[in-house]
Parts: structure tokens; sequence; C-alpha cells
């Protein structure tokens, strides 16, 4: 009898604990901080082309979308959050990823969603435990999008990082140009450089460096630099700049021709905007491939620097 006792008396204490402690209904809520812009964050979280580029499972519809047998299906998509459908087992949870900024330089993703239909109390222990399932797929999800941003090549096209500058001097050629200025002229103003440096016993610390801005219709600023390892006497329509060592540099590894390194220079110019980053100086190239000497432009080097504050 005592044995029956204890049995009932146990089962009421579940029963009770369960009502107690377990959610009525079964939710959702995860948070995840990313490394990313608001800006990058919105291009790829609340559009479906976005989507596709990052989404860990498969598509298969669409708005529809798959992952270890769990089904997503896009609702709607706003400016800052994108609503959904989750269907995992017997529950359906409706809910939202959104995104709002978070430290600097990040954003916070949250996804909360709640099964409004599985609401039974005799249910609420297998739901409880489905439901920690579906938070361990979301938090994956999550973390897969984290991996995605967190590359600037998924976002830019480029790999691009942060450097500091060494105590450099640079001998500096400034002309301007009706037309851009072919690989001839610019090596040759590289020779003519490297001939005066030389002549003042100044050895060169690193690749030549180029700057070309378009000024009007008619007229490109051309910088042509040579890193030297000491001070000399410039010479006509040439200065001496200094790059102060420790600055902060955003550089970017490019593989291609002129118009590759144009590409690279405009999302490097669209990742300083979405970061909110100010440059106090131009940016540069710095042609590690001898441009004249390697004809096949897909296999042209050059590193592009961007000073920034």
């Amino acid at each position: 009898m005592k044995k029956i006792f204890f049995i009932v008396l146990t089962v009421i204490i579940i029963i009770a604990a369960a009502y107690i402690l377990l959610p009525e209904k079964p939710v959702i809520a995860q948070d995840l901080s990313i490394d990313t812009s608001d800006v990058i964050a919105g291009k790829f979280l609340t559009t479906e082309g976005g989507w596709d580029k990052w989404w860990p499972g498969t598509k298969t519809g669409d708005g529809q979308y798959n992952f270890k047998g769990t089904k997503i299906s896009i609702d709607k998509m706003t400016n800052s959050s994108t609503y959904l459908k989750l269907k995992k087992d017997n529950l359906t949870f409706d809910g939202e990823i959104s995104y709002f900024a978070d430290a600097e330089g990040s954003v916070k993703f949250k996804w909360d969603a709640v099964d409004e239909n599985n609401t039974q109390f005799f249910s609420r222990i297998t739901n409880y435990f489905k439901t920690k399932d579906a938070e361990k797929l979301v938090g994956e999800i999550l973390l897969s999008l984290k991996h995605f941003l967190e590359d600037e090549r998924n976002a830019y096209g480029y790999r691009i990082y942060l450097n500091h500058a060494k105590d450099t001097v640079l001998l500096v050629s400034a002309n301007t140009y009706p037309i851009y200025p072919s690989l001839q002229v610019i090596y040759n103003t590289v020779t003519t450089l490297q001939q005066h440096a030389g002549s003042q016993g100044a050895k060169q610390t690193n690749f030549p460096m180029l700057n070309v801005t378009q000024t009007d219709e008619h007229e490109y600023q051309v910088n042509v630099a040579l890193p030297i390892d000491k001070r000399i006497i410039p010479f006509q329509k040439t200065s001496l700049n200094n790059i102060p060592k420790g600055g902060n540099l955003l550089v970017a590894d490019v593989r291609g021709g002129q118009n590759t390194v144009n590409n690279a220079l405009l999302q490097m110019k669209r990742y300083m905007k979405d970061h909110r980053l100010v440059s106090p100086a131009m940016p540069f190239q710095s042609l590690v491939t001898d441009r004249l000497a390697q004809k096949d432009t897909s296999k042209w080097i050059t590193k592009i620097y961007y000073p920034i504050l």
C-alpha cells in the first residue's frame, strides 16, 4: 500500500513540477552577436537572394528551406526582420529573426518564435524536449550565418583586414594626364624615382605604389610613390612623404587586372561606409607584380591599402 502511495505521490509531484516549471507554450529564444555592419545584416537577412547565399541546408522552393529535416518557410520580410515558420515534429513555431546594432562593429541577431497551438498540459514535457532540439538547430543556423558574414569575401568579394603601417619614407611623383596613364608611363616614373633615390644612396624598401584619381572628364591625378629607407633631397615635381608608424591600414589582396583592382577599391569604399570608417589620406595600390613584365593580367597581384582613423 505504501509503495502505491509513493508512486502516486511521485507522479503528482512530477505533474505539479511540469505545470509550474515548464512553459505553457513552446517558445524559441536565441540570439547571437556577429561582427558585421547593419547594412550587410539587412542585405543577407531580409532578402531571399541573401538567404540563398548563406543558408546551411537546402532550398526546397520560393521562400522554403530545410535544415536537418526541419522546415523553414518565410512569410514576409521588412527592413529589419524576417518573419517565418519553423516546423519540427508536431510543432509549428511562428516567429521572426531581427537584428540591431550591438557593440561597436557588431550586430545582434535574435530569433524569437512561439507555437500557439500546442498548449495542452499533458504534452508539456514532450514539447519541452522537442523545443530544446529546435532551439539547438536555430543556434546552428545562426552560427552558420555568423561564419558567413564574418568572412568579408562573402559580402564584398575580397578579404579585407586591418594592418598597421611601418615608419616609411616615400618619394612621390605627382602629375596630371588627360587620359588614364599607360603602364609604360607609370613604370617610367617608377624607374625615374628609383634612379634618383639610388643616386643619393637610398634603397627601395617595398613595392612601388600608385594612386590614380579622375578629377574631371579629361584629367587624371596620378601619384606614384617609391618606399625608401631614408630621407633624401627630392627633385622636380617630387616630394617626400611619411607613412606614420603604427597607423591603421585597411588592406585587400587582389589578383587580376586593373578592372579587378578598381572593383576592389569600390568594395573597400563600401566596406568603410558600412562600418562608418573615415580615411585621412588617399588609398594606394602596392604593385607587387611587375605589370610590364607580366602580360597575363590574371596573374597580377596587387595590395590595396586604405589609411583609416
